[in-house]
């Protein structure tokens, strides 16, 4: 079973709407057919963002409380890397970099793949959650 990081973009993405390829990867971890990577940080930005207001009438508090459930008693906490100097585009997705290279397989899967692109760089693979749909699942 692969353990790999996912994108606050793709869970939000994947919980909004059933269907698709972040569905798919959603399903996939509440089936146990794959482990979320996470530190600290990523399950506090996991649960800050399906607070925020815009997301209430689509994910409910028992989503929310699930969500996190799953990820604090089945997911892999991992310590984070350090991660390398470079020009990150955003300092904010650093934390899931540095739990990428926490993990064996070394994956995100991000809707959002020109925030990681200095990632590459340093071992990382980015992938759609598409793309990486057909490689793991």
């Amino acid at each position: 079973m692969s353990t790999v990081v996912l994108d606050t973009s793709v869970l939000i993405s994947g919980l909004l709407s059933p269907r698709g390829a972040s569905a798919a990867w959603v399903e996939a971890f509440f089936a146990d057919r794959i482990k979320l990577a996470y530190t600290p940080a990523i399950f506090s930005e996991y649960a800050e963002v399906m607070e925020r207001p815009e997301f209430a009438g689509a994910i409910t508090p028992a989503d929310r409380m699930g969500v996190i459930l799953k990820v604090r008693h089945c997911g892999v906490a991992v310590k984070p890397a350090q991660v390398p100097d470079d020009d990150w585009p955003d300092a904010d997705d650093l934390p899931f970099v540095a739990a990428a290279l926490a993990t064996e397989a070394r994956v995100i899967i991000t809707l959002n793949p020109e925030d990681f692109a200095p990632a590459t760089r340093h071992g990382l693979r980015i992938l759609s959650p598409s793309v990486a749909k057909r490689e793991f699942l």
